[in-house]
């Protein structure tokens, strides 16, 4: 059985480059989708990677339908909609990397010069004019094009010429001589040759058949051309009949090296987890191969081969579906080509009927099929259009990603291009980077000693056996849609069909922990490269990452959740990597105020980056299981994470074929859900050596020096001295001789800090320092230069983002534009607005370039409406300056609530004390910020404050902390200010004398606030009335609880302790007195440390755009309707499924008053009257969508539906949605539909009204529509033999409609 597995594995083990296929067919108009569906279906049927269309009848209006229908790159040249159009298809497996058009003839001559990893590709598609004189000029324009081309550059013209080219090639005369000598001189003069005549000479068939009055005119107007020298390149060139056009299609096989790697290997098609056939064929396969568990020696063996049997029954399955239809096809094809030539020859009406007979036969098996791909695909515009799908973000226009090495330096320098020399060197470099570089035991090491250790209560959840639950929970929490391992088999697969194979896994998994090693399949990942920065000739400059097997990434998932819970026991704070409750942003936030901190006081400070040259793959094995030793890790724990490094190796993915596996005898393997924490345990040594070893840097308020900053193996060492230096290059010598890691200095960066006066440390292999700052972890510090680099070409960079989806705008919904703006370009800047500030403006000019991509012309609503919530009628459009505030005030709720061991605080609490001029950190936060003088603080906490100040504070409850009641302010506006009331000067004199918090004052004067000679010679006054006032507003201002703290300090019954949490803050949003509905649904208040990112983003959008909501109200149908104050519209409800998106934007923009009804543009345009098409009242929304006369019918079918549901019906119901409430979800979404198209079904008709077209008849098209949009959803379930879906959805109480018998009827009340 080992040697039947192991023959599997081999047998992937190829390199297989493959040919591609061009192919060129005059389409004879495509507006119909089903048209378009068979021509996607047939391109598949024949593999086309590259489809030149002419007469498409394409046009600005249906581009878009192109686009998104064609799972590749469509590039279309328009004519009109009833003629020409010329198109070039592109593959989704064959995108070029770039391309340049060139629309010579629009519609007609189209130039594609498309770019591919090794090879520049010349297309010319051609629709030549079918009047003479005008052929005529059109191959002169065709010859001067081909005259542009490079002979070096492969060129391929196809197209329909409308003349030919010899005689033998037309069943009668060529009518067009002129033409025809053009096309023959132009051959000669570019040394062009006729690729099917060239593999069929003297060979009769035809690409164009036309039957009139029983007579038939053949001839062979398509054709494609080459340059003669590149002939050779051909394998084949054939003419194919099709059944949707009258003419052929002519298909060339080419084959060149390197265009197209084939797939390396097989992948599971997750289409089949919602074909109910198959999941049954699958159940019973997989009941039955359990049965045979005893015939193998091991559960391991067993299951590695019953992956391959899974592979086998897909392709099977897969198989007999594509194969009979296939066949099908190809005899039909045959068969007219006979029949066509047959015709010909006799002119027998019998045998022209026959022709038409067999063209039908081929039409309606295509059509079969491509209507259920049309099915299939209407079903996924509605569902996965506009939402967060994969599908959806993958319509970016993107150039082509495959990732092809062309080149690489042999380990002696020499440029190396040819496939096989390129993944030999490749293969080369990682078989020698996995190899263990340690031989025999490591003694014991000074790094092992004094590490903290794992607890004895953690022990026992980590050595527990693996529970069916753990693995279900494990499996939920992986992402779907991510590449497999080399068996194939994705997570899609064992989320489908858990519950039939869960516990055989779980039974695998058991047991090969029980035995110490995993299955084959487990053992073997496939290696693929990602490019990085620099030199891609250098194989060092391409990031490993490992395709794992999903059951492996499974059990490494289960491993990680236990890990995960204690791992912060033993990493130290300064490391944030994989540790939970962490983040990246305290590493960059502890470098920055540094950096800001030696600007300040003038610190000497030196901070060193380390480059860690392939820190992950070097990680040696023997000394990651003496590391977790030593952390404490017990022998059961241990022995499972080695499980998954036993006896493993990896193949090599590079150009679209493997390599021959390889062993792995280090190396932590990037991709696996363990592999980021054991990589973090496997470090720690190295960094605590670091930490106890180098003086660091000392500020002054921060207790321990600063030494380390650490994100995985991103290392910043912060040093005061030579002496540092030195033993850093001592203890990373050290360090690589236990465990092979190597520190890169010529990629190191190092950061040089004040004026060093007593000499510049000295660094190691001709590292330099630099004086104006550097990139840490994505972002630029240092000077004012350095930290501009952060934002350079922001706006430009926008801007081209959004045009890659300039072409579908038309498309998208409201919903789906934000999500492009939301979800792909505003984030791109998150990582950095939350570290630093951008420059003035910046953020302003890139909300308006967002703004104008949302609207695509007139902005209907104010933007500060459309940044509102969906649920209190915005879109949810990002607010740049909201995001950024919310970033600073996230920044405070960790400084003031957050865990207690975050590295950076001790130093922003020194920085605040420093740069605050009263010598107080966090109580500042107490104080009102726009009395206090921030000038001294770095940018950062300026802008943190300024947020700040947005926001109302109070004490949840003052009395918990004896510590911070005495840090309490009492100046600055805190709660315990009550200078200003007596005099101006007062807190000035207050803050002179250094009076500024509680304890101050209660030093002085006592518990009781009683000594007022005291505090009158501390602040210089001779009234001692004004004293005894002040000391009578503090007393009364503390509560009974706080006073009896106050007594026991000063008797010295308890003292304060300064590690003491910062006690609970009550916030809310400053917004000045401003009200209106849009304003008042935010929350009056919000604990601190409860507070959410999310709500302090929808809070500022309120306090920054307070001004221009408060003038508005939620909808203008309010006082139109006139409603009861508390009577909202149901945002909530419109944008439930299964509405269409584009119906959801309609409901949004009636409830905004946002529609071009005559009352408001006649006032743009003067020619356009204010009167209703309809009934000639003026037309305002109000009119248009419930007062005009001739909506009353469908207000009475609208009525019997919601009768249907035993609901009452209303205007304002009509118009504000029907309330959603989740228990009865399925009627209230179904309501909601209704309401939907009833007021499609009236915009619809009043623009054809409007526009003078047919279809102004509302009680006919609002049943019209609903049946549509139901039957898109039938049909789907229909063909995924699932109608009980459909019934839970539509067939609610039979109200609209029921399926009988698997036949869909709808309600006599439609």
């Amino acid at each position: 059985m080992i040697v039947i597995i192991q023959f599997i594995f081999i047998y992937f083990l190829f390199l297989i480059m493959g040919d591609f296929r061009i192919a060129s067919l005059n389409i004879n108009g495509a507006r119909n989708p089903l048209k378009r569906a068979q021509l996607h279906l047939l391109s598949r049927i024949k593999r086309l990677d590259i489809l030149l269309l002419q007469e498409t009848h394409s046009d600005a209006r249906n581009a878009a339908d192109w686009a998104l229908e064609w799972e590749g790159l469509s590039l279309l040249s328009h004519n009109s909609n009833v003629s020409g159009g010329v198109a070039c298809l592109f593959a989704k497996s064959f995108t070029p990397i770039s391309y340049e058009v060139v629309e010579v003839i629009e519609g007609r001559l189209m130039k594609v010069r498309a770019c591919f990893e090794n090879d520049v590709f010349v297309f010319v598609c051609v629709y030549a004019p079918t009047t003479a004189a005008e052929r005529v000029a059109f191959l002169e324009t065709l010859s001067t094009v081909i005259s542009g081309c490079n002979g070096d550059e492969y060129l391929f013209i196809g197209g329909d010429f409308n003349c030919t080219e010899q005689d033998i090639d037309r069943n009668h005369v060529e009518p067009h001589m002129l033409s025809r000598s053009i096309i023959r001189q132009c051959m000669q003069t570019h040394d062009l040759s006729d690729v099917w005549r060239n593999f069929h000479i003297g060979q009769k068939q035809y690409t164009w058949t036309h039957v009139r009055s029983n007579m038939i005119s053949l001839a062979r107007l398509d054709r494609v051309y080459c340059f003669k020298h590149h002939l050779n390149m051909f394998k084949s060139c054939d003419i194919t009949p099709v059944s949707f056009s009258d003419h052929s299609l002519v298909v060339c096989s080419v084959f060149l090296n390197s265009v197209k790697p084939k797939s390396a290997y097989w992948h599971f098609n997750t289409t089949l987890t919602h074909d109910k056939d198959f999941r049954d064929v699958f159940k019973a396969f997989w009941v039955e191969f359990c049965e045979c568990k005893t015939t193998f020696s091991s559960l391991q063996q067993w299951w590695d081969f019953g992956k391959m049997q899974i592979q086998q029954l897909c392709k099977q399955y897969s198989r007999n579906i594509t194969s009979d239809r296939t066949r099908s096809i190809e005899i039909l094809e045959a068969e007219l080509v006979e029949f066509q030539n047959l015709a010909y020859s006799t002119g027998d009406n019998d045998d022209i009927d026959n022709l038409a007979t067999k063209k039908g036969a081929l039409a309606e098996l295509l059509g079969l099929n491509a209507q259920g791909a049309l099915v299939r695909s209407r079903f996924q515009c509605v569902d996965q259009m506009d939402v967060p799908s994969k599908i959806f973000f993958s319509l970016e226009k993107k150039n082509g990603q495959r990732k092809c090495i062309h080149s690489l330096k042999s380990e002696s320098g020499t440029l190396l291009t040819s496939v096989h020399d390129i993944r030999s060197r490749a293969a080369r470099f990682y078989e020698d980077l996995y190899r263990s570089e340690l031989s025999g035991e490591q003694a014991d090491s000074v790094f092992m000693e004094g590490l903290p250790q794992v607890s004895a209560e953690s022990l026992a959840e980590l050595d527990s056996a693996l529970t069916l639950e753990e693995l279900e929970r494990a499996l939920q929490g992986m992402e779907c849609g991510k590449a497999p391992g080399l068996d194939g088999i994705s997570i899609d697969f064992y989320k489908s069909f858990w519950s039939v194979v869960g516990e055989d896994v779980l039974a695998v998994l058991n047991d090969s922990l029980a035995g110490g090693l995993l299955p084959v399949s487990c053992r073997r990942a496939v290696l693929t490269l990602l490019p990085k920065k620099g030199d891609l000739t250098d194989i060092k400059c391409w990031r490993p990452v490992s395709l794992l097997c999903s059951d492996y990434k499974l059990l490494s998932k289960a491993l990680a959740n236990r890990l995960c819970r204690v791992i912060d026991q033993v990493i130290h704070p300064d490391q944030t990597y994989c540790i939970p409750s962490r983040s990246i942003f305290d590493n960059v936030a502890l470098v920055r105020d540094v950096i800001d901190m030696a600007k300040m006081l003038g610190l000497d400070v030196g901070l060193v980056s380390l480059d860690q040259e392939k820190a992950f793959d070097r990680v040696e094995h023997s000394y990651l299981w003496d590391t977790l030793y030593a952390f404490g890790f017990s022998e059961g724990f241990i022995q499972k994470v080695k499980v998954l490094y036993s006896d493993v190796e990896s193949i090599l993915k590079i150009n679209g074929g493997l390599s021959a596996p390889f062993k792995v005898g280090r190396g932590v393997r990037q991709g696996c859900p363990l592999s980021g924490m054991l990589y973090s345990l496997a470090i720690e040594p190295l960094l605590q050596r670091l930490r106890i070893t180098l003086r660091g840097v000392s500020v002054p308020g921060c207790v321990v020096p600063l030494r380390v900053s650490a994100y995985a193996d991103d290392i910043v060492l912060l040093i005061s001295g030579g002496r540092d230096i030195e033993m850093v290059v001592d203890i990373l010598k050290e360090f690589g001789l236990l465990s092979s890691a190597k520190v890169n200095w010529a990629k190191s960066e190092a950061l040089l800090l004040g004026q060093w006066v007593e000499g510049v440390p000295r660094l190691p292999d001709n590292l330099s320092w630099r004086k104006d700052g550097f990139k840490y972890l994505g972002v630029f510090l240092g000077n004012d230069e350095v930290m501009g680099r952060n934002w350079e070409g922001a706006v430009e960079s926008v801007k081209g983002r959004l045009e890659k989806w300039k072409w579908l705008l038309s498309k998208m919904s409201y919903r789906g534009r934000v999500l492009i703006i939301n979800n792909l370009v505003a984030s791109s800047f998150w990582h950095r607005l939350a570290c630093v500030d951008p420059p003035p403006d910046l953020l302003q000019k890139i909300q308006s370039v967002l703004g104008n991509f949302f609207w695509d012309g007139l902005h209907w609503v104010p933007q500060s409406v459309l940044f509102l919530p969906k649920d209190e009628g915005g879109q949810g459009l990002i607010h740049l300056q909201s995001r950024t505030a919310a970033f600073r005030l996230q920044f405070v709720k960790r400084l003031l609530t957050g865990p207690t061991d975050v590295a950076w605080r001790g130093l922003s609490c020194a920085i605040l004390k420093m740069g605050g001029s009263l010598g107080l950190d966090k109580s500042l936060f107490l104080m009102k910020p726009d009395e206090m003088l921030f000038s001294k603080l770095p940018p950062f906490y300026r802008s943190c404050f300024k947020v700040w100040a947005l926001f109302k504070v109070r004490w949840f409850d003052p009395a918990i902390s004896l510590h911070w009641l005495l840090q309490e302010p009492v100046v600055g506006g805190a709660r315990l200010d009550v200078s200003s009331a007596n005099s101006p000067s007062l807190q000035k004199m207050l803050c002179g004398a250094k009076i500024v918090t509680l304890k101050d004052v209660v030093d002085l004067t006592g518990p009781y606030f009683g000594n007022r000679r005291g505090l009158a010679d501390s602040l210089g006054l001779r009234s001692l009335r004004v004293v005894s006032q002040l000391l009578e507003k503090w007393r009364a201002a503390c509560t009974t609880d706080e006073t009896e703290l106050l007594v026991d300090y000063c008797a010295g019954v308890c003292r304060p302790d300064k590690q003491d949490l910062f006690p609970g803050l009550v916030v809310w949003p400053n917004l000045d007195g401003c009200t209106g509905p849009l304003l008042s649904r935010n929350p009056n208040t919000m604990l601190l440390n409860m507070v959410t990112g999310k709500q302090w983003y929808q809070a500022c959008v309120k306090v920054f755009n307070k001004k221009s909501l408060e003038s508005r109200v939620d909808t203008p149908w309010s006082a139109a309707l006139k409603l009861n104050s508390g009577v909202r519209p149901e945002w909530r409800a419109l944008y439930k499924p299964p509405l269409a998106k584009r119906v959801c934007d309609l409901q949004w923009r009636i409830l905004h008053g946002a529609v071009a009804v005559n009352a408001f543009v006649s006032v743009i345009n003067r020619n356009v009257s204010q009167e209703c098409p309809f009934c000639y009242q003026r037309e305002t929304v109000f009119h248009a969508f419930t007062l005009c006369l001739r909506l009353e019918p469908l207000f009475c079918m609208l009525k019997d539906v919601f009768g249907a549901f035993s609901e009452d019906f209303s205007t304002e119901t009509f118009v504000l949605g029907f309330k959603y409430v989740k228990k009865r979800q399925n009627v209230c979404k179904i309501l909601n539909f209704i309401l939907g198209q009833a007021k499609m079904a009236i915009y619809i008709t009043r623009r054809n009204k409007v526009e003078q077209q047919p279809g102004t008849n509302v009680i006919a098209l609002f049943p019209a529509l609903v049946k549509a949009r139901v039957l898109v959803d039938f049909r789907f379930y229909e063909l995924m033999q699932n109608l009980e879906t459909f019934k839970d959805v539509w067939c609610v109480k039979e109200a609209i409609c029921t399926v009988k018998e698997n036949d869909l009827h709808f309600s006599h009340i439609l």
